[in-house]
């Protein structure tokens, strides 16, 4: 069930909760196109480890309220919030795909608080990287029209998602992802339930998304060197929508960080196949001081 909370400037930020409500609390940050919806594989598994996981939408998506002119560094404060609201004092934090510099924002700026960190499939910092050679096409093409035209933007996004019939949108998701993603897409079940995490990114419209793309090319505006706990960074072989080299740089820039790579996983299969061992891992560790 979809739970609210109004933070301080009258924004909604909704949130779902999956696992043992009186258990460690995880903080669980969608990808892009996402929602909070996506997290709902990893219940039972956050069920069996005694795990609180919580799984919010960013502003604009889902049923969060839009925030103009967000950065990437506000978020922080909205967490902080959340938690404050939920009775949390420490969690650790997980965030897949274009999720992953929200966690990483997250542990750099909320040090005593942030215990460990689990970066899926993750985005890197653009700008420091030096180049989106290794992206998917589809996320190039996006990256550029957020920037430039991004009315474009969000037409293209519009009749490829939030307006294109389900039949289409499977269609184009099988022909952009490898045969485990495949396989994980009819796992879910019927296609309304294959396609429900991308519908309810669109609930609003495009535009929380077209900002969390725009967020995604933006600089992250902290420097992972100032992150102290420790951050488990998860791939698997067959994910295409980041080159290798990604797992590489962040383990070289992040200070305690260590990389799993888990051999015939893609890029939407990872959690639902490896939840029990990334969520043990997240609460088996205390922060490095």
């Amino acid at each position: 069930m979809t739970s609210i909370v109004t933070l301080s400037d009258g924004r909604n930020l909704a949130y779902e909760e999956y696992g043992d409500p009186q258990g460690t609390p995880v903080l669980s940050f969608h990808g892009c196109p996402s929602s909070r919806l996506d997290a709902a594989p990893a219940h039972p598994a956050a069920l069996s480890l005694g795990i609180r996981l919580i799984s919010p939408d960013r502003p604009g998506i889902g049923r969060s309220t839009y925030q103009p002119h967000r950065r990437l560094l506000d978020w922080p404060d909205d967490v902080a919030q959340l938690t404050e609201a939920l009775g949390i004092e420490r969690f650790a934090a997980m965030g897949w795909s274009s999720g992953g510099p929200y966690a990483a924002g997250c542990a750099a700026r909320m040090k005593e608080r942030v215990t460990n960190v689990a970066l899926l499939s993750s985005a890197v910092p653009l700008d420091i990287y030096g180049t989106m050679r290794g992206l998917s096409s589809d996320d190039r093409i996006l990256l550029f029209l957020v920037r430039r035209v991004p009315r474009l933007a969000s037409a293209l996004m519009r009749v490829t998602i939030a307006d294109a019939s389900d039949a289409l949108l499977l269609r184009e998701l099988r022909r952009s992802f490898p045969a485990v993603d495949r396989a994980v897409l009819t796992e879910r079940g019927s296609p309304t339930d294959a396609l429900v995490i991308l519908r309810e990114a669109m609930r609003q419209g495009t535009r929380g998304c077209l900002q969390d793309y725009r967020i995604f090319g933006d600089p992250w505006g902290f420097s992972l060197g100032e992150i102290s706990a420790p951050v488990h960074i998860w791939e698997g072989t067959e994910d295409r929508t980041g080159p290798p080299e990604y797992r590489v740089f962040l383990k070289r820039e992040i200070p305690h960080a260590s990389v799993t790579v888990v051999p015939g996983e893609g890029h939407l299969s990872l959690l639902p196949h490896h939840a029990p061992a990334i969520l043990s891992e997240l609460v088996s560790q205390e922060t490095v001081e």
